[in-house]
């Protein structure tokens, strides 16, 4: 029976995140700049987060906010702001993950 509610359990999270990507590929318009499909935060490099325009910088945080977060309460300029003035390595993905938690670990 516990292999069954784990299999389900499996299947269930596999599903969910084959949705949220799929809605990433769909809510994310084509980079002004670059010409290329940016389909999601998650897939962009340092160098395709600094040739995005503003309104695409905001958008895909908005993007990034609707799919990731639960706690809405960084709106998504803020989050784009972060990721402009956080110039550390690593994927932008990455640096918007600490961006949220920075602000949900002082909320607490």
């Amino acid at each position: 029976m516990r292999g069954r509610v784990h299999c389900i359990g499996t299947t269930a999270r596999v599903l969910l995140l084959s949705l949220a990507i799929g809605q990433a590929a769909r809510g994310v318009p084509a980079s002004a700049e670059g010409g290329t499909d940016t389909a999601s935060l998650l897939y962009l490099s340092s160098d395709d987060w600094e040739r995005q325009s503003s309104p695409g910088k905001v958008a895909l945080a908005a993007d990034f906010m609707r799919i990731f977060c639960t706690d809405q309460r960084m709106s998504a300029a803020s989050l784009a702001d972060c990721l402009d003035r956080d110039k550390a390595d690593g994927a932008p993905f990455e640096r918007a993950m600490a961006c949220v938690s920075t602000l949900s670990s002082a909320g607490r």
